[in-house]
């Protein structure tokens, strides 16, 4: 059977991938580059807003569509299985991964899902125990849970045996690795985790996804300082206002994100700050609008990512009162990416002269640490050069 997969989301979903490719492969199915060259093309869904649910059904569509079969799989089917079945009859749905293994005479793989020769995401931690009124997260993937450290060094171990020089790691709630509960953040120890790979590996870089402030005690910036550690930190803000935190049930404060924004540049002053955030949260008022602008700007973000606020059906943010029209949520969502071009190209111009140690990529560019694409034509894929950054180097990706 040739395959191939469509993915949508996340780091873990991209990892989900490598894993289910890696055990097809091992049981003898034939990986293929595009859906023309398939005989089953498997979409790997996404639910975290009403875009990335309809990308998930147009990927599983324009399969049915080329004349493929069709198994569609992931969060959104999690989520939402008899929506699912009612609009994409013709798919094959898989709740379970294991159950769509099953289907092809395929097991679960404990191997190593290689997906490149630069960075591999690494799982840490999976679920979340948060009760954010615009998620379901907590139902796509379940409760929090974090790895065992052995399982996640184990995991290093064998990307540094691969030659890989990158390792990214991820989770849904990554920072509350060590959490007994992701409303309990004073529990959090990936400070001790992350000490722990710098010792007992010898990986080149290490790269955190997304992040909750609330989790980054002083024991983290205090490991964050080492060059090993990407100077990156991705912040998952959602609003700058404190009354919409609140309304969201975010769990975290203005003052967390501030906070770990001042840790993170006396730690790392080139550190590069970006954040999610969502435009014309229900109740959302000019003012309150406002003052997320305002928070971005006092942060000096090196990149935003912005999404108009999106009602999922079965979170209570759907049912609030006072839902922002949709023109009001694209406008805001216009000021936010605006703002956040600028302060990019602030940061970029702030970083000109400098050197990147810069991680190649098959495409001729490659990563600083800090998160800067740069030009390395003629380096091999997965060498780690010394770039000076300007220019007539930067090869940023709009």
């Amino acid at each position: 059977m040739r395959f191939y997969i469509r993915t949508l989301g996340c780091k873990l979903n991209q990892l989900d991938s490598a894993e289910l490719a890696a055990a097809l492969a091992r049981a003898g199915h034939q990986p293929v580059g595009s859906e023309g060259e398939a005989d089953w093309v498997l979409v790997n869904t996404c639910t975290v807003t009403g875009e990335s649910d309809r990308k998930s059904r147009q990927a599983a569509y324009g399969g049915l569509r080329q004349g493929r079969d069709v198994a569609v799989f992931g969060c959104s089917v999690r989520v939402q299985p008899a929506r699912w079945r009612a609009l994409a009859p013709g798919a094959m749905l898989c709740e379970d991964l294991d159950a769509l293994l099953a289907c092809f005479n395929a097991a679960p793989t404990t191997g190593f899902p290689l997906t490149g020769r630069t960075r591999i995401p690494v799982a840490v931690q999976t679920g979340c125990d948060d009760l954010c009124a615009f998620c379901l997260t907590r139902v796509a993937r379940g409760p929090h849970r974090s790895l065992p450290t052995e399982q996640v060094l184990t995991k290093v171990r064998e990307a540094e045996a691969r030659g890989i020089r990158e390792v990214v790691l991820t989770g849904v709630n990554t920072a509350a690795w060590g959490c007994d509960h992701t409303r309990r953040p004073e529990g959090a120890r990936l400070a001790e985790l992350l000490g722990r790979l710098l010792q007992e590996t010898q990986i080149a870089r290490i790269r955190l996804s997304s992040l909750g402030p609330q989790y980054l005690h002083g024991a983290f910036f205090d490991v964050f300082a080492d060059l090993r550690v990407c100077d990156h930190l991705h912040l998952s803000v959602q609003s700058g206002s404190p009354s919409v935190l609140q309304r969201m049930a975010r769990g975290h404060r203005v003052e967390e994100i501030v906070r770990a924004a001042e840790a993170a540049r006396r730690a790392r002053p080139d550190v590069a700050l970006t954040a999610d955030l969502i435009a014309g949260f229900p109740g959302e008022t000019d003012a309150e609008h406002g003052e997320t602008l305002a928070v971005v700007e006092a942060l000096g973000v090196a990149r935003l990512h912005v999404f108009p606020f999106s009602a999922r059906e079965g979170t209570p943010a759907a049912a609030f009162p006072g839902q922002v029209p949709p023109e009001a949520k694209r406008e805001r969502a216009r000021e936010l990416r605006t703002v956040g071009e600028r302060l990019r190209a602030a940061f970029l111009d702030a970083q000109h002269g400098k050197s990147g140690a810069v991680l190649a990529e098959r495409d001729g560019t490659g990563l600083t640490t800090n998160y800067i694409r740069l030009g390395v034509p003629g380096v091999p894929e997965g060498a780690l050069v010394s770039v000076v950054i300007g220019p007539d180097t930067l090869a940023e990706r709009s």
